[in-house]
């Protein structure tokens, strides 16, 4: 029944998101991710079983600030160990290719019974990165190596998830994560679920987009300044308090909420 209800809620959200661009073409581009999701690669895939993991919501944005949109995705994974957040680039002739690097923004949190693990499939394993972890060019190389033999990576501070997805090769980068006491392995805490998300310009920077995610009482920003060839984001985040009066942003207004005072434009500085 969950794998219905997540099918169910996977194509009504497609559809609604297509229902709200004024213009075709966003349309258009929602239709080729949905074909891509259903006939080609879908969002979690683990042996023979497929998932149709349930779209939340969908920004068609220049995230990169390169001058072409791509489709940002808001999902809400089965594992724990998957992106919430996934970048997919959409040509003219509408090809669609999936950013090798995700993300899962907000803090770990304790385990909710919510989610599948791959460890328990036997399908992944945690292990120590060594030396080489952290240091300035080496983590790109990390990655590509675990990549060359799984299908998903996930790099945390003080050691490396791999599992056997299959599909395109995934990498998060979680380096920046805060993990548990002692904590060498990914047994005791998952990704957090994101509220909102939603791109556009900030106060103190018009001439960019930026991305935020909503997560409990925090905003998570992202400023995404390039995407190199093997897919990974050359990126900087900020971790800000959401606004006393912050209820979400408002729809088709990029980082604008309203408050108290009217409609404001997201500041980094709190």
């Amino acid at each position: 029944m969950k794998q219905v209800l997540a099918i169910a809620c996977f194509f009504l959200s497609l559809l609604l998101a297509s229902k709200a661009a004024p213009q075709g073409e966003f349309r258009a581009r929602v239709e080729a991710l949905k074909k891509y999701l259903l006939e080609k690669e879908y969002p979690e895939s683990f042996g023979e079983t497929r998932y149709r993991t349930r779209v939340e919501n969908i920004l068609s944005v220049d995230i990169d600030n390169d001058g072409n949109k791509e489709l940002v995705v808001q999902f809400h994974p089965h594992y724990r160990q998957s992106a919430t957040v996934v970048i997919y680039k959409v040509s003219p002739e509408l090809v669609v290719t999936r950013v090798m690097e995700g993300l899962a923004p907000g803090p770990l949190q304790k385990l909710s019974g919510d989610y599948l693990d791959s460890h328990e499939l036997g399908q992944a394993i945690d292990g120590d990165a060594g030396d080489a972890q952290g240091k300035p060019g080496t983590t790109e190389r990390l990655v590509q190596i675990a990549l060359g033999q799984f299908g998903g990576v996930v790099v945390y501070r003080d050691f490396i998830h791999a599992d056997g997805r299959k599909g395109s090769p995934a990498y998060i980068d979680m380096g920046q994560a805060k993990l548990p006491p002692k904590a060498k392995d990914c047994t005791s805490f998952e990704f957090s679920s994101i509220r909102q998300i939603a791109a556009g310009p900030v106060r103190e920077d018009p001439t960019k987009n930026y991305l935020a995610a909503w997560v409990g009482d925090e905003i998570y920003v992202y400023l995404i300044r390039g995407i190199s060839s093997q897919g990974m984001l050359d990126k900087k985040f900020w971790v800000i308090k959401a606004p006393s009066d912050f209820k979400g942003f408002t729809p088709g207004q990029g980082l604008a909420y309203s408050s108290a005072s009217g409609t404001t434009l997201l500041t980094l500085v709190n």
